[in-house]
């Protein structure tokens, strides 16, 4: 068996998601509220492989490198847009989201707008929920809308909702949508008791643009060194086969 060659394979599969998590942050680097994408690397065991000659007993212990991706869940900063509809959470929680098929859905981007029916929405369509897991509907004619720090809406001084939002025991276990929603993956939600919302802001991303290009320069180079270990096996067991046929 021909470790080296595995090795390099398993090197070449953990770049390839350390890739497509970095993509993926570029690309939703912009979008209010995306949390980052974290690749890990670590030593995977592969058990005893026989190093001794013919009939020997001599074995040693193999390790092949393998990579988790994860959700950086550090906050991102906050900026000011004058948009009655923008909405930003200072602290812990999500937004309560409704999707198409009727499931639950949690993010941190709050941009918002109305639909045809006067209800906030996200930019997918995504009905945004309030009390008791109502949609946000607002008053024909009502005026502008004003949103309190605790979440209450009101057009005119008339009360016509309250945003919850709503936090996990464990962030890692929700599962990463498109759109920069979450699934609680089976966990119930939370309700946070003071939230602290800012009407006419909306939070960043978590990403920095720039370490993200220099990790894919990072990987880059570390693929084309992965690439020459194969290469170096594959030419090694070619000159060993012809040598003994």
């Amino acid at each position: 068996m021909n470790i080296g060659l595995y090795l390099g394979a398993s090197a070449l599969n953990a770049l390839e998601r350390w890739q497509d998590a970095t993509s993926q942050n570029i690309a939703s680097s912009s979008t209010p509220g995306f949390r980052k994408r974290e690749v890990e690397f670590s030593m995977q065991n592969a058990g005893a492989i026989s190093t001794g000659a013919s009939g020997g007993s001599a074995v040693d212990q193999t390790q092949y490198p393998t990579s988790q991706v994860s959700v950086s869940f550090h906050p991102g900063q906050f900026i000011g847009t004058g948009r009655e509809l923008d909405v930003a959470i200072r602290g812990e929680g999500f937004f309560e989201m409704q999707t198409p098929d009727g499931t639950r859905a949690y993010t941190r981007d709050g941009s918002f707008y109305t639909n045809s029916d006067r209800n906030l929405v996200d930019a997918q369509g995504d009905l945004l929920l309030g009390e008791g897991g109502t949609p946000i509907q607002l008053l024909p004619d009502g005026g502008p809308l004003a949103i309190a720090a605790d979440g209450t809406l009101s057009q005119n001084g008339q009360q016509i909702g309250r945003l919850t939002i709503q936090n996990f025991d464990n962030l890692q276990a929700l599962t990463p949508l498109s759109g920069g929603l979450f699934s609680a993956s089976g966990q119930t939600p939370v309700t946070v008791e003071s939230p602290e919302l800012m009407q006419g802001s909306l939070e960043t991303s978590n990403v920095q643009p720039i370490g993200e290009m220099i990790n894919l320069v990072q990987i880059s180079r570390a693929y084309e060194a992965a690439q020459k270990v194969i290469t170096s096996r594959d030419d090694t067991m070619d000159k060993t086969i012809r040598a003994i046929t």
